[in-house]
């Protein structure tokens, strides 16, 4: 009787979460909505660096970019981020589009570039995107495990992780690792941040 009557508020709750989809005229402005506020997000909370984003028809990708390149940037001492998400722009009725992820990678290491040094990666690849047999959202860690008399590589296995958002990332980067936040009220944002996404792809997180 108590777990069904909690099922049941949960249940209830869910779905009185309202959906939003984004207003605008066509993906570009969707998409160009969805930027700036990942922008404003990050302006006040970690890093002045502007995403850069990259349109084709009705997908879009989002990256900090340098000289044409992908790159990560600097978050508090020695930390570097990097980030992108390639985006979906699907078409509900006349001027209003529901966002969708099809994929991100985020990566914390110590260098701006690709190749250099990390320790912790999530990943998440929808089947459009990459159709592959390992868990779909999932993280690696620059680290081998050893347990069973055998030895495992975190960095090469795929571990199955649930949907991880940048707010979380972020949150991860200040709270755990110290970095200094740009504003006093970055908890606030970042919840903010997550309910609009919840309304705008009308994903549960």
């Amino acid at each position: 009787m108590w777990l069904e009557s909690r099922l049941d508020r949960t249940d209830r709750s869910f779905c009185s979460v309202e959906i939003t989809p984004l207003h605008g005229t066509s993906p570009e402005e969707i998409f160009g909505t969805f930027r700036n506020h990942l922008n404003d997000l990050l302006h006040h909370t970690i890093t002045e660096a502007p995403l850069v984003q990259l349109i084709t028809a009705d997908r879009a990708s989002l990256e900090f970019r340098q000289g044409g390149d992908s790159v990560a940037v600097k978050v508090g001492r020695g930390y570097y981020l990097f980030l992108s998400q390639t985006l979906e722009a699907k078409k509900i009725k006349a001027k209003e589009y529901r966002l969708r992820t099809l994929a991100y990678a985020y990566r914390i290491g110590f260098g701006p570039r690709r190749e250099d040094e990390w320790f912790v990666r999530w990943e998440y690849n929808s089947r459009e995107h990459i159709d592959a047999l390992h868990p779909r959202h999932h993280c690696h860690l620059a680290a081998a495990a050893h347990c069973g008399g055998k030895e495992f590589s975190l960095e090469k296995l795929h571990i199955a992780s649930g949907w991880v958002t940048i707010e979380e990332v972020i949150r991860f980067l200040i709270y755990e690792l110290k970095v200094r936040p740009k504003s006093a009220d970055w908890d606030a944002r970042l919840q903010a941040s997550e309910e609009l996404f919840r309304k705008w792809t009308a994903r549960s997180l």
